[in-house]
């Protein structure tokens, strides 16, 4: 199709462009250049219009629940101002992709789900249409709205189109807008008639993408300077201030004011379990990863006496608070919570009052402030608990190995497995970025959502090793998606197959001997890259220690293609943490 020009648009007059091209312009707008999905018949015109705007790539994937899962990867890659966009067609699409923007929605991670539906001049005719669901006998009719209603829970917001599009460019930036401010999944269900109907553009010359990011401050300066002034009076005048950073830091942008703020108090510091990396723990204030009582014993220790808790970019939650434990031991008046949605300075809360406005008040006083404290920083041994294994490679060394493995900017994407639990007692390196679904877990996300960090990371430029971290069990679920490597814009990933035959975190919960936890034994999985169409990857198993460091040496900086590590564990081996998780 050829694109209309805007060029001749003015803000007094108005400018025509088909409903889909406009949604895609708005899209390249943000800086957002790659749309994941599935094609389907009724989102097939949708989708020819993304051709118009040059700036937009399709990258198609092989199933849309791991289309979905490869959006949320490059959403949480991009930056905290732009998010992922997926497109599938109604019903066995949307259908398919449900699970992993359900996770999306629980870890606050911003995608736009379109999705093509049957034509709008028929749905209220409640004929029976392929792809959908009718009701319990044939002759109710078809209601063609039964998906959206089942996506009102993973959503913030809905947009279903009419035939009426007088409004429609104005509903579209609206709920763009709204995915960016709540950083959550939102749908927009564009019936197939209505793709090629012109709408008025010229929101695309009158409301710059900035203006969609722009946010009214959450309350009154009064108020911003009210609770600033508490927190940092409480945070100077302590004893022992810790500062644990948290994973809606990231979400809403916030780590570098975090990152400032610390290094300015030069205060012991942590980082959350689903927080993992955010503040760089190679400073010699960071103290270790806090996750309450599944913590390193002697930073919980630490922490239990401190006079000021400084929680920023909070996630409560039974994963992301040690079950529960986080705030035990501390005096409750000590803690003080920044959340986007709240601020709780210790009995007292403020509700409505986002940390996006008072955590940078908060900096601006302290850098401001020529008599800072001098902190006492506590010495606490980072170490990695010895577990035995009946293989020579146990989850200990593998932990031991990534920590001198890794270096700074890398990415490790890590699968919702057993070792993914024995991180926060590594040190990552400077710059470097952790991503996994750590409080929805659910397994065979990690595989194609590596993918799709693997497209941002290329969309960046960045100068980054991709490492993902795979479970044998969970790669079975979304392993085909491996061929999409096969692409040449894509960062070539490093992937550390865990073979431990089968799903062992299920063997620690209940059943360690039990057929139920066991998988398709004896996959291939080192001829599965060559399998998959990518001729020149490069695989190696591995059983001895001597063989693991030889690997990776030989693996480690070699970017130009995939390479597929096999690292053969005991299948009841797990890092201490995950066996005091499950009360064993």
């Amino acid at each position: 199709m050829v694109p209309v020009s805007l060029e001749t648009c003015t803000l007094e007059s108005s400018c025509k462009l088909p409903l889909s091209e406009y949604i895609f312009r708005r899209i390249a707008s943000l800086g957002i250049h790659n749309i994941f999905g599935v094609p389907g018949d009724y989102n097939l015109s949708f989708l020819e219009h993304l051709y118009s705007v040059p700036e937009l790539s399709w990258v198609g994937c092989c199933n849309e629940l791991n289309s979905a899962y490869a959006t949320d990867g490059y959403s949480r890659t991009i930056g905290h101002d732009k998010f992922g966009v997926l497109l599938t067609t109604q019903g066995v699409g949307e259908l398919s992709a449900a699970n992993a923007i359900a996770g999306s929605f629980a870890e606050h991670v911003p995608i736009l789900h379109i999705v093509g539906t049957t034509p709008y001049s028929l749905k209220h005719k409640g004929s029976h249409h392929h792809h959908l669901i009718n009701g319990v006998s044939t002759r109710e009719p078809t209601n063609h709205y039964a998906y959206e209603e089942m996506s009102k829970n993973i959503s913030c917001k809905i947009l279903s189109l009419s035939d009426d599009l007088t409004n429609a460019a104005n509903e579209i930036d609206d709920l763009f807008r709204t995915i960016l401010m709540l950083k959550k999944p939102g749908y927009l269900y564009i019936p197939c008639d209505l793709v090629n109907v012109e709408i008025d553009a010229s929101n695309l010359q009158s409301v710059p993408a900035n203006k969609l990011r722009e946010r009214v401050p959450s309350t009154d300066s009064q108020t911003i300077a009210k609770i600033t002034s508490t927190i940092v009076d409480k945070l100077l005048s302590s004893s022992n201030p810790v500062v644990l950073c948290d994973i809606l830091t990231d979400r809403y942008g916030m780590t570098a004011y975090a990152q400032d703020l610390v290094d300015s108090l030069k205060v012991p510091c942590c980082n959350s379990f689903m927080g993992k990396a955010l503040l760089n723990e190679s400073k010699e204030h960071y103290i270790g990863d806090f996750n309450g009582e599944e913590s390193n014993k002697m930073v919980h220790s630490y922490i239990s006496n401190t006079d000021c808790f400084l929680h920023i970019g909070d996630y409560y939650n039974e994963i992301n608070s040690g079950h529960w434990s986080l705030y035990n031991g501390i005096n409750k008046e000590s803690i003080v919570i920044l959340n986007p949605e709240y601020v709780k300075i210790g009995s007292q809360t403020y509700q409505n009052v986002s940390f996006e406005d008072i955590l940078p008040a908060i900096l601006s006083s302290i850098k401001a402030n020529p008599n800072l404290p001098c902190f006492h920083i506590p010495k606490i041994m980072s170490t990695i608990e010895q577990i035995p294994s009946n293989t020579p490679i146990s989850q200990t060394l593998m932990l031991e190995k990534l920590q001198s493995f890794l270096k700074p900017n890398d990415v490790l994407v890590t699968e919702t497995c057993s070792l993914m639990f024995g991180l926060p007692d590594i040190r990552m390196p400077e710059n470097s970025k952790v991503i996994g679904q750590h409080f929805y877990l659910s397994i065979g996300m990690a595989l194609p959502c590596s993918f799709g960090v693997s497209v941002a990371l290329n969309e960046l430029k960045k100068d980054s090793r991709l490492i993902l971290i795979e479970g044998d069990g969970s790669a079975q679920m979304t392993v085909q998606e491996l061929s999409n490597f096969n692409r040449e814009n894509v960062v070539k990933p490093l992937i550390i197959l865990l073979n431990n035959s089968g799903y062992t975190v299920e063997r620690v919960i209940k059943g360690p001997k039990r057929e139920y936890n066991d998988i398709r034994p004896d996959w291939k999985w080192t001829q599965l890259l060559q399998t998959f169409g990518m001729d020149d990857a490069k695989s190696m198993k591995v059983t001895t220690p001597e063989e693991l460091n030889d690997a990776l040496d030989e693996y480690g900086n070699n970017l130009s293609t995939p390479r597929l590590l096999e690292v053969v564990l005991d299948k009841l081996d797990v890092p201490w943490r995950f066996n005091k998780m499950v009360g064993n």
